[in-house]
């Protein structure tokens, strides 16, 4: 799985990581999906949470790996 992720992505530096928007899109999922596990603590998002309006999460490589994992058993 991650092989076909880095072959499809420019990874983005630790500090950047990826927007909600751009997440869910690499996921597989749709952006209220997103947000709905972000905001059951299903996975919170590791580099930045939102913290109310206008704010954004940030989620990690290593986060896109574990919502691509999620959304496999759910969908199995």
């Amino acid at each position: 799985m991650q092989e076909i992720l880095s072959e499809t992505l420019e990874l983005p530096t630790p500090e950047q990581g990826f927007s909600g928007r751009k997440t869910a899109e690499i996921v597989g999922i749709t952006y209220r999906q997103l947000d709905y596990w972000a905001r059951t603590d299903l996975l919170v998002p590791s580099l930045a949470e939102a913290r109310g309006s206008g704010s954004r999460r940030l989620y990690s490589y290593r986060d896109l790996l574990e919502l691509k994992i999620i959304k496999t058993l759910l969908d199995a």
